[in-house]
Parts: structure tokens; C-alpha cells; sequence
């Protein structure tokens, strides 16, 4: 499997973007994709959760043929325990919550929660089949075992026991109709004693995007360690032969990618997923390197001969399009055709590839904006993956937090670092622009991301002096956000929904614009 996932709970893509995209992964050598989409569909189970500009299933069912002509194969992601979000900040479904103050999570010994995920998962089957695989994600469920029910259940048996048994019960009808369940692997190996009792007819995704050879560290989900002697004993005991398959002797490194090996020797199928998107990226452009080894080492793993494939997550909560993502998108079907590639060469050849030259000023512009500063990234810019709409005053109360304890300076500080290497990035790739013959549409999207976090690292620099007592001429600041605001609307205007688009350049820029309007 060379699978790409395609995630819209926050950018719900139009058709035509959708199809553009479909056409060009099957290009590349792309056989599957994984289709999270939420409440980008007018659901008759949860009619409430839909979008306002959500597909019809006529609408979809037009897509899902499209990519089957492809000869991509379509894999539905459908949440049946966390990242509930946009189905229980609805006041009708709160009672299936694992914690009354949380929407992020269902409870799964609720009573009623098994009959609406089943009938959910039969209006899925019944758009998206014929199908081989059904994803039921079931990651990141952090409040596990927090109600007075399931904390009596975990008593009883083990929080991995309540796990385990609720992905069993949402599975077993699949299995029963010949349909290949698939989770996200994060929990089981976060709460591994009851994993023998899990189905084997369920196949794990197995995703870490944090990791990459040549760390000199590994990671135990929730945990890092460096040397073996730093491992606990029950660590060592269930995941010791896989990390260190050679032996532990000085000078040996863990095996990093060890989880995808342990979990086939249970007799799983295992899947390897790389991100070109990840929490910690900013909104306007992604940790381009940082997620380039990821992928490249995560993907050459997933290839290996007892694994079953790789496939790419995109999470779209930090808001950059695809085309700022290519080089990770251009990595797997790259690495199943040349497996013994460096990442040297990988780079040389989608600079051919894409541009029509090899250039190194490319990349050193895009680690230039894969750092961040204040207001760059989604938990500084104050929404998360349930989509709030954001106070305007939510920058000039983080500024006030930011002063109140102490950290102006600091943050002062940081902005002004990253502005110089905005600033330089900008070049760069005006530079090359001028340089290539092929590939301006992409650079295009480069140059955007260099003004936006230019002029954000100003405006923040401006807003904080304000905070010390200086007085600051916002104005050209202001006049230039006006401008890339509407150049960010031009260029989304074929990628976003209008009605998602316009929330999305609320959460990027409304905050920011009343903080600076608020100057005196």
C-alpha cells in the first residue's frame, strides 16, 4: 500500500481541488487514499454535525468514482472513540461524552454509543462500498477510563482492556460483511497488556511523527529514553528485543522505527504513516525538514518486505495547502522504486522533477520558515481541531499573559530571530522564481508564506513594544496584512470551501487585526 490521507475536518476542500489532487497522486504512484471525512458530508445519523457547505452523497459518490478510475482505492476514516469534536460540541450528542467539559472523546461503555456508531459505520458503507478497508481511527483518546463507568470497567480489567474490547465491539461487524478494519496503532502501544486480545483481522497504522535515524534516542509512546539502562524494567520486557534487535552493548542505537516490528511479531498487519503536516507547524508553512526525515525513514520502513506499505497523513488543522507539502507527497512512490536512495538524491531529483533544475537555495528557504514565533502557529492563534471561532481580543490578552509573566523580552527576542530568516527566505525564493522555468505556481505558494510570516513577526514585534510603552506606527504593518489577507483569499479561493475559507482567514488573521486596529 502507498496510501495518502486526505483529512477535512478543518480544510474541506473543493471538488475540483479535490480532483486536481487525485489525478496528480495516482501520477506519482499512489494507490490508496484514506478519506477522513467528517462533516464534509451531509450525514443522515448526525445531520446536526454537517458543514455548511458539507457534499451532498450524490456530490461525493461523483468523487469516490472519480478515484476508483484512478485505480486509487478509497478507504473511509470514520472516529469511533476520540477526536469527536465536531460531533459532540453538539448539545444533542453531549451525553455520549467521556467527560461532561470535553467534547474530544466519546465514553465507550455508554449505552447508547455502540447503536449510533454502528449505524454511522452503515451509512458509510453504504456511500463508500465496495471497499476492502474501513478506518476507525480510535487514536489519541487521552480521557480513557476518566468516567465513573469506565473507571470502573479499567478497575476491573486495565485501561487497555477497555480499549481493546470497545475496538473488538466497533470491528466485529466489519469483519463479519469481509471488510478489513484499520486503527491508528498510538493507544495500543500506550496500553499494550490487553493487545493479544485484539482481533487480528485488524490491520494497525503505525504513526510517530517525531522521529527519524540518528536521534540517539527512541521512544516508548509518552516516553523518551537514550540508553538502554535508562529503560524500565516492564519497558524493557515488552519492547526490548525490538528495539534493540543487534543487542544493547555500548555503541548500539535503539531501532527507531521498532514499533512496526513488534506489532507484526504479534501477528498484526502493519502499516507505516509518516506526516507532511504535524502539531508545531505554522499556519502559513510547514517544518519542511522535520517532516522530510520522517517520512523518508518512516516510509523506507513501511516499504520493507514484512510491513504492509505506507501511507502519508496530512492534518490540516495548521491550514497550508498541499502544494507547500510536495516534497514529503513525492517521497513514497520515490522510495518504492528506488529503495536504496539517500535523501540527497531524493532531493536532487523533485528539484528535476518539479522544477527543472537542482537548487539548494530551495530548501534553505524552506527550513528558513519552519520556525515559529508568537501568533505563527495554531495554539498561540488560539483554535484546535474543534474549529472555535476565536475572540478578537484573543492576541491582546495573550499579549497582557505574555507581559504579566515576564516573557516580552524572550518573545521580543524570538521574533526578531525568525523576521531576519523570513526576510531571507523571501529572497531566496524570488530569486529562484526567476530562475526557473517550471514550478512558479509552486513558488507562488512559498512567497505567500514568507510575506504573511514576515509581516506576522512585525506585527507581533509591534504589539509587544506597544506592551512595553513605546508608541508604534502600525499603519504600513496594517496596510500590508489588509493585502495579504486578500492575496491568502485569492489563492485559497480554489482550494477551500467558501465557508471554511472564511473561518480559516478568521483564525489566521482577525485576532491579529483587532489587536493592531486597538493601537492607539
Amino acid at each position: 500500500m502507498i496510501g495518502f490521507h486526505i483529512d477535512m475536518n478543518i480544510a474541506q476542500f473543493t471538488r475540483p481541488y479535490l480532483e486536481k489532487w487525485l489525478r496528480q497522486l495516482a501520477l506519482l504512484g499512489y494507490d490508496t487514499i484514506i478519506w477522513e471525512v467528517e462533516n464534509n458530508i451531509k450525514w443522515d445519523t448526525c445531520p446536526e454535525c454537517a458543514s455548511p457547505d458539507a457534499f451532498t452523497k450524490d456530490e461525493f459518490r461523483e468523487i469516490l468514482a472519480l478515484c476508483r478510475s484512478l485505480d486509487l482505492e478509497p478507504v473511509p476514516l470514520f472516529q469511533t472513540i476520540g477526536h469527536a469534536e465536531y460531533v459532540l460540541k453538539h448539545d444533542k450528542y453531549k451525553h455520549l461524552a467521556e467527560l461532561p467539559d470535553r467534547i474530544d472523546q466519546y465514553c465507550p461503555r455508554h449505552g447508547d454509543l455502540m447503536p449510533f456508531l454502528h449505524e454511522w459505520i452503515d451509512e458509510y458503507l453504504e456511500l463508500f462500498e465496495p471497499i476492502e478497508y474501513f478506518h476507525l481511527g480510535a487514536d489519541e483518546a487521552w480521557t480513557l477510563g476518566s468516567c465513573p463507568k469506565c473507571k470502573q470497567y479499567a478497575k476491573e480489567h486495565s485501561l487497555s482492556a477497555l480499549y481493546v474490547d470497545h475496538v473488538n465491539a466497533v470491528a466485529a461487524p466489519l469483519v463479519r460483511r469481509g471488510v478489513t478494519p484499520v486503527i491508528w496503532a498510538d493507544m495500543l502501544l500506550h496500553y499494550y497488556e490487553a493487545l493479544d486480545s485484539l482481533s487480528r483481522d485488524i490491520v494497525l497504522f503505525d504513526w510517530q511523527y517525531d522521529i527519524h535515524h540518528g536521534q540517539g534516542r527512541f521512544w516508548v509512546w509518552g516516553r523518551e529514553y537514550h540508553t538502554a539502562e535508562t529503560v524500565p524494567p516492564d519497558i524493557s520486557h515488552e519492547f526490548g528485543r525490538f528495539i534493540f534487535p543487534h543487542g544493547d552493548e555500548p555503541g548500539r542505537h535503539g531501532e527507531t522505527f521498532y514499533t512496526a516490528d513488534y506489532l507484526a511479531a504479534k501477528g498484526f498487519k502493519v502499516v507505516k504513516c509518516p506526516s507532511s503536516s504535524s502539531y508545531g507547524d505554522n499556519v502559513f508553512s510547514p517544518r519542511n525538514y522535520y517532516h522530510m526525515v520522517n517520512t523518508f525513514d518512516s516510509a523506507r520502513k513501511g516499504l520493507e518486505g514484512h510491513l504492509e506499505g505506507v501511507v502519508l497523513t496530512s492534518w490540516t488543522v495548521h491550514l497550508f495547502p498541499w502544494e507547500l507539502q510536495l516534497a514529503m507527497i513525492d517521497m513514497p512512490p520515490y522510495l518504492s522504486e528506488h529503495p536504496r536512495a539517500s535523501i540527497g538524491a531524493f532531493e536532487d531529483a523533485f528539484m528535476k522533477a518539479r522544477f527543472g533544475l537542482t537548487d539548494e537555495r530551495f530548501w534553505r528557504a524552506c527550513g528558513l520558515l519552519s520556525k515559529r514565533c508568537l501568533f505563527t502557529y495554531t495554539a498561540s492563534l488560539g483554535f484546535d481541531k474543534s474549529a472555535p471561532a476565536v475572540p478578537l481580543d484573543h492576541v491582546a490578552k495573550t499579549i497582557a499573559k505574555v507581559k504579566s509573566e515576564g516573557r516580552l523580552s524572550a518573545e521580543a527576542e524570538n521574533c526578531r530571530a525568525r523576521l531576519a530568516e523570513y526576510r531571507e527566505a523571501l529572497s531566496l525564493f524570488e530569486a529562484l522564481s526567476r530562475r526557473v522555468g517550471e514550478g512558479s505556481d509552486i513558488l507562488a505558494f512559498w512567497i505567500l508564506a514568507a510575506k504573511n510570516l514576515a509581516n506576522r513577526a512585525r506585527a507581533t514585534l509591534a504589539l509587544i513594544s506597544a506592551a512595553t510603552g513605546d508608541k508604534v506606527d502600525v499603519s504600513d504593518i496594517r496596510k500590508e496584512m489588509r493585502v495579504l489577507r486578500k492575496d491568502t483569499e485569492e489563492l485559497y479561493a480554489g482550494i477551500m470551501k467558501p465557508a471554511r475559507r472564511k473561518e480559516m482567514l478568521d483564525w489566521m488573521f482577525a485576532s491579529m487585526e483587532a489587536a493592531l486596529k486597538a493601537l492607539p
